[in-house]
């Protein structure tokens, strides 16, 4: 027998989106593609950030968001993503104290190293 999680409440954000998608069923051909030609250079936008500086976690969710509107498996890939970072948040809140020292410490220690790594680039 498979055990069933309980499912959670969608974030607000999620709500949201789909009241807006109910919307964006109503709207024509021309506003329906560029909307899907914008969805597509934001994803590869985000992509393009995995590689060079930017904020690829938060582009390329808004992306699929905006793909979702118009084809499921976009939404899909969303939906994995939301549940994947909602049980990462769970599980944070949930480890016992020892653990959040050590995840705190590692992140000082991340950004002492890339502080080192920019001032000795800088001089």
């Amino acid at each position: 027998m498979s055990e069933t999680k309980p499912r959670r409440e969608q974030p607000r954000i999620l709500r949201k989106m789909e009241a807006r998608r109910e919307a964006y069923r109503d709207k024509g051909r021309v506003y329906r593609i560029a909307w899907v030609v914008a969805g597509v250079i934001v994803v590869l936008a985000g992509v393009a950030m995995v590689i060079f500086p930017g904020p690829a976690v938060v582009v390329i969710p808004l992306g699929l968001a905006m793909l979702s509107f118009e084809f499921a498996w976009a939404q899909r890939l969303l939906d994995q993503g939301v549940d994947g970072g909602l049980e990462v948040k769970d599980r944070i809140v949930h480890a016992d104290r020892r653990i959040q020292v050590l995840g705190a410490v590692a992140v000082v220690c991340g950004v002492a190293a890339a502080l080192f790594v920019a001032i000795a680039v800088l001089t």
